[in-house]
């Protein structure tokens, strides 16, 4: 390798100078490394892309950890909120246990990192003392070889062969066994030097392999670390996603006992107008069954007197409303709907067009003069001096119902 990527920024490469200055060392370095490797990229960098891993999802996070993000699909229903807030619930309650096991596991690559990047430091001291090593072993070669080169070659020789000769001894031997020396302090310097390239070797591919070690530990941390903040964001979504489920169930479940009430209130109000129309069909029955009544004197007079303070009103329509509404005086209520008095009149209708028609200085609704003159200006306001039409529009504001205008208007005629 020409680099290796776990050396501290500013020491060169395993060979070159400055090796060996290794300052931290250990779980010191490791623990550093790990939270370097672990912070957060700053906002601005680009990281290349990293190439897809095989234990990772489409989605990046590791098989077999769980996807908390549930369904996000909105409820209509307060059944289906409650059901949907269940399921985040639990979708929630399975990434929070794959988070805590993601934390037990990023705990256990925590201290694997730790301890391949101490023992990658632990080797890359080793092969930086064996380099330094097979270095001074090849200087000490080198200088052995130039010290036998100089003690074979020059002068010394030279005076020792000739020494030889004048002490009657064989130069031609005493030569020999210089040489037999220089050869075997050379073997020996040669062995040296080829265990230290040996030993070098050794704990070069001690130290790769550490190193393989350590980067192969720090991608597994990294990966592992990132499906923890994946998942830690997708718990977070699926309790919000609860949270907001819960909401939109108790928003539901209101709407729908409010659309409940009204429609039961709809439903009896329904029933209320079917039994009053009833009523009301059944009270017009009876009366053209009967016939038209006999009119008591004391009611005619009324009806003859308050008439005409309604220019073009006819007497008899005002004696049939009497007749259909309380058979001249003899039901006066109140009625279910609430209606009272011989002309059955709302309390509120016979307040806005009240008139004294006995001149004692009071209106009273169940008063038969003051409820006649009443009935009179009530009719009177609505059209009933203005013909047959008009006739029938004050009926009908008098009573919302076509029978009611047709019954009254052929009292009034003469014919039931």
């Amino acid at each position: 390798m020409t680099s290796r990527r776990l050396r501290r920024p500013g020491t060169g490469p395993v060979g070159s100078a400055g090796t060996g200055r290794v300052l931290v060392r250990g779980g010191l370095l490791a623990s550093v490394l790990v939270a370097t490797l672990l912070a957060p990229a700053p906002a601005d960098a680009v990281a290349p892309p990293a190439p897809p891993s095989a234990a990772a999802t489409s989605s990046g996070t590791p098989a077999g950890v769980p996807t908390a993000t549930p369904t996000t699909a909105t409820p209509t229903t307060a059944a289906e909120a409650r059901a949907a807030a269940t399921e985040a619930r639990a979708a929630a309650d399975r990434a929070a246990r794959a988070a805590a096991d993601l934390d037990v596991q990023l705990a256990a690559g925590r201290r694997a990192v730790e301890e391949a990047v101490s023992l990658d430091v632990d080797a890359t001291l080793s092969l930086d003392g064996r380099l330094r090593a097979r270095s001074q072993a090849t200087r000490d070669s080198a200088r052995q070889v130039r010290r036998l080169y100089m003690a074979g070659a020059g002068g010394a020789l030279r005076d020792s062969a000739l020494g030889a000769v004048l002490a009657g001894s064989d130069p031609l031997g005493e030569a020999s066994a210089r040489a037999v020396v220089q050869r075997s302090a050379l073997r020996r310097d040669q062995e040296t030097t080829a265990a230290a390239e040996r030993s070098l070797t050794e704990a070069r591919g001690a130290a790769d392999a550490a190193e393989a070690e350590a980067l192969a530990r720090i991608s597994a941390l990294r990966e592992t670390a990132a499906a923890a903040s994946t998942l830690a964001d997708d718990l977070a979504a699926a309790r919000a996603r609860a949270a907001e489920l819960d909401g939109l169930g108790t928003r539901l479940a209101a709407d729908e006992r409010v659309a409940r009430e009204r429609a039961a209130a709809a439903q009896a109000l329904a029933g209320a107008e079917a039994a009053a129309d009833r009523s009301q069909r059944a009270a017009a029955g009876s009366v053209a069954g009967g016939g038209v009544r006999a009119v008591p004197a004391d009611y005619a007079a009324l009806y003859a007197a308050a008439a005409p303070t309604c220019p073009g009103m006819r007497r008899q329509l005002l004696s049939a409303v009497g007749q259909v509404e309380s058979g001249h005086g003899r039901t006066v209520g109140p009625s279910s709907a609430g209606a009272r008095g011989p002309m059955q009149f709302m309390p509120a209708t016979f307040a806005a067009y009240a008139v004294d028609g006995d001149g004692d200085g009071r209106t009273d609704v169940q008063d038969p003069a003051d409820a006649v003159f009443t009935a009179a200006a009530y009719l009177c306001a609505n059209g009933a001096g203005t013909g047959r039409d008009g006739e029938a529009r004050a009926l009908f504001r008098y009573n919302h119902a076509d029978w009611y205008v047709q019954l009254v208007q052929r009292i009034a005629d003469g014919t039931p």
